[in-house]
């Protein structure tokens, strides 16, 4: 059991690290952000893109004979193994700098907002309760934000997203160096942000428990899109059926004013902002 408290991991956050548009909220998505942490947008992604896409997943990631639905029939059911995939394939960099979206999340955030990371397994991340804020360095602070697009619609069997409205309230931000410290050797390693569910999850799980919350597990179908902040507690739930598809792109995004650790954001000719980095950073 963990020995660390939250506030033994916390970090102070100035005013500067909270987007104007969350102090102070003016829309009707500004006001569920501020509110909710979350805000869902039925509908919204584009089907042509959507098609697209799903074309360009097949080609690399489907296996001979894969049968819609089963996931034991795919190459790679995970998806691409690192983390950028979007440098690589242009109908995955296209949907995720779709005009719409990119203004969505620049009236959440402030400011445009680039993409630098995408996960596009087609299972469940099975990653326990979390949340984003301290997996980036100083300076990110709240200007950030993640999106869960559906592919197809989610079954409960699938290990559907799982998220707890309201819970960017609950805690202070975490220090990534403090984070990193109290992992000890581990923290040095690029598998950190794994270790550090050691430490976080048992003290997600006992807030959970003491405040009596029931997680809302996302049930979206084909083109919702859901958006969520930096410090929302979310998990990709344990599937009930292992070999159960549950088609979704999961991105990544900062605004392009808060990395100073990566090269200048390019803008995408459908609207959108994208960061150009190199390598290939393995997922989880």
């Amino acid at each position: 059991m963990s020995t660390f408290t939250i506030d033994d991991l916390a970090e102070d956050w100035g005013e500067a690290d909270t987007p104007a548009t969350e102090r102070f909220p003016a829309t009707a998505n500004q006001w569920a952000w501020q509110r909710d942490g979350v805000v869902i947008l039925p509908g919204f992604a584009p089907e042509a893109l959507m098609a697209l896409y799903e074309t360009e997943w097949l080609a690399v990631n489907g296996g001979f004979g894969a049968q819609p639905g089963w996931l034991e029939s795919y190459a790679s059911p995970g998806g691409w193994d690192y983390a950028t995939p979007y440098m690589d394939y242009p109908m995955l960099k296209a949907l995720c700098c779709e005009a719409g979206l990119a203004t969505v999340l620049a009236e959440l955030i402030g400011e445009p907002a680039g993409v630098h990371l995408n996960l596009t397994g087609w299972r469940s991340t099975r990653r326990d309760w979390h949340f984003d804020q301290y997996l980036n360095p100083p300076g990110v602070g709240a200007h950030y934000a993640a999106v869960w697009l559906a592919l197809d619609d989610i079954h409960p069997d699938s290990g559907p997203f799982q998220y707890v409205p309201g819970s960017h309230h609950w805690w202070p931000p975490i220090s990534q160096d403090l984070m990193r410290q109290a992992l000890g050797l581990e923290g040095a390693t690029p598998q950190w942000p794994a270790a550090s569910e050691r430490i976080l999850t048992p003290l997600f799980e006992a807030e959970l428990e003491a405040r009596h919350v029931t997680p809302t597990s996302y049930r979206p179908v084909r083109g919702d899109v859901l958006i969520w902040h930096s410090r929302l507690l979310h998990r990709g739930s344990v599937p009930r059926d292992e070999t159960m598809e549950r088609r979704a792109l999961i991105s990544h995004f900062s605004g392009i004013h808060h990395r100073p650790d990566m090269p200048p954001a390019r803008h995408h000719p459908l609207g959108g902002w994208w960061f150009p980095l190199d390598g290939r950073q393995p997922v989880r």
